[in-house]
């Protein structure tokens, strides 16, 4: 029986430490979207994120639903973000050859 106890509050405290994890991730999700202008619990921006975690303590962030305008914002910045990389890895190998 006692193995039993254990095994629950082991099980207890994994999914502790996930949902800490997942609700850690979430916060800084949140304040990297923050500094994009997207606002976290605005249903016209990004109405919900949430740090979740499994039985087993897995951590996850719930995104949500995202607006489409808030979508194309985020595809825009990775898009810019990538093509910023590959312009400076051109540059830096253009840099090696000479």
């Amino acid at each position: 029986m006692n193995t039993d106890i254990e095994a629950a509050a082991q099980q207890a405290d994994a999914f502790l430490a996930g949902k800490k994890k997942a609700d850690d991730m979430a916060f800084m999700l949140g304040r990297v979207l923050a500094e994009m202008d997207v606002r976290i619990g605005d249903r016209d921006s990004w109405p919900q994120l949430t740090g979740r975690a499994s039985l087993s303590g897995e951590p996850h962030v719930y995104l949500g639903t995202v607006p489409l305008a808030t979508a194309r914002k985020l595809i825009d910045a990775l898009i810019y973000a990538e093509s910023v990389k590959r312009s400076m890895r051109d540059q830096g190998d253009s840099g090696h050859d000479a």
